[in-house]
């Protein structure tokens, strides 16, 4: 497995371990006298579940497992993966944060922003190594 997916693939497992405990504080919270800001977090976990795990594995999976050339480099050039995975976990940050803390709409904005450049920036990197069966 190359190095950049195991990267995202670790980091993906990062952001679900961090999702899980979140979502675990929000589910005792529910049961406990925990303090009320606990349902802040309802913003990070979902943005650390539904983005920074659930994209990031599938971007993960999808640089190792996509064709390879016959030639080197043969993933192709890793800088827009690697912009894809900063930008990505950036825009999570941002995002997640952003919405939980109530910070200016800009800090939300910024942070999906990143996160659809992460998207464009991976998707420039795998769509040349997307081809037919047997091609």
């Amino acid at each position: 497995m190359p190095f950049l997916s195991v990267l995202l693939v670790r980091t993906a497992l990062c952001w679900l371990a961090a999702g899980v405990a979140m979502g675990a504080l929000l589910l005792a919270s529910k049961a406990a006298p925990l303090p009320a800001g606990v349902f802040r977090l309802f913003h990070m976990h979902s943005e650390a579940v539904l983005i920074g795990w659930m994209v990031q594995l599938a971007m993960g999976v999808a640089w190792w497992i996509l064709p390879k050339y016959p030639r080197l480099p043969e993933r192709g050039p890793a800088a827009p993966v690697w912009a894809a995975w900063l930008l990505l976990n950036i825009g999570v940050v941002l995002a997640g944060i952003g919405r939980s803390v109530g910070a200016p709409d800009g800090v939300v904005v910024a942070g999906r922003v990143a996160e659809l450049l992460a998207a464009a920036a991976f998707a420039a990197a795998a769509w040349p190594r997307i081809k037919a069966f047997g091609r």
